[in-house]
């Protein structure tokens, strides 16, 4: 179907799967058009339309995983370090 600025539209349902596409598998526009079945050109007009909430979204994923992953290393690090009384003979 096309819209009065000569554009085709997309369906509710693809625009729902390529914002998903952006912000949860952090795909690139190409990567995004091919999932979801629409042109280049179309995910990148969507891509830059949603730039703010594309990368608030990922920065949300992305700083739980980080901390998760600072506290692992700490725990690793800790449980190689040898207590300073165990390596103390007499």
């Amino acid at each position: 179907m096309i819209n009065s600025s000569g554009m085709a539209r997309v369906s509710t349902e693809k625009l729902k799967r390529l914002k998903k596409a952006f912000t949860e598998d952090a795909m690139t526009p190409g990567q995004a058009a091919q999932k979801v079945g629409v042109t280049y050109a179309t995910a990148k007009r969507w891509y830059d339309k949603w730039p703010d909430e594309i990368r608030r979204r990922l920065e949300n994923k992305l700083v739980p995983s980080t901390e998760e992953s600072i506290k692992r290393l700490a725990k690793k690090q800790n449980a190689a370090k040898p207590s300073a009384r165990a390596g103390v003979r007499r």
